[in-house]
């Protein structure tokens, strides 16, 4: 029955936000509605954990869809902007260490949590790393949903009303 709830909520808010038109609605929704039908709201509810089975079958669906984008053309005009591309990962390299540093001596957080905190990457990939290397799944969702979250609602209506 938790399953089924989590199912329901992530469809319904996934499928509102796709809806209305917001960007990765259907994923940035999905994940908010599964969060909030999983909240124990009585003091007999109990959060429901994602069977692995199911888990991975989502994992394999992401992976599907990621890969069946990624073709030989994409590699090849990636390989235009290899330059900057690269100074970038280098720049963020360096912060990130920065900032694993201080989440572990200031925070007291564990290498797992410190490093998949800063990782950057999508939601679905990074909370299967979280899950495989037993980090903190709670701060490490909780970081990357308000950076996606800042990066769809705020940052991107704000660059595109500028650049357009």
């Amino acid at each position: 029955m938790g399953v089924l709830r989590l199912l329901v909520g992530a469809a319904v808010v996934g499928g509102l936000f796709e809806y209305l038109g917001l960007p990765a609605g259907m994923l940035l929704g999905s994940a908010l509605g599964a969060a909030l039908v999983n909240q124990p709201y009585r003091p007999s509810m109990r959060p429901t954990a994602f069977p692995r089975a199911m888990r991975q079958t989502g994992l394999i669906a992401i992976g599907l869809v990621s890969g069946v984008m990624l073709t030989v053309d994409s590699l090849v005009s990636t390989a235009a902007i290899a330059l900057p591309v690269v100074g970038a990962y280098l720049a963020l390299g360096i912060l990130n260490l920065s900032l694993i540093t201080l989440l572990m001596s200031r925070y007291g957080l564990d290498p797992a949590t410190a490093v998949l905190t800063v990782t950057p990457g999508g939601l679905s990939e990074v909370s299967a790393l979280a899950i495989d290397k037993g980090a903190q799944l709670g701060v490490v969702l909780t970081v990357h949903a308000v950076r996606l979250f800042a990066l769809v609602f705020l940052l991107l209506p704000v660059l595109l009303m500028v650049l357009a």
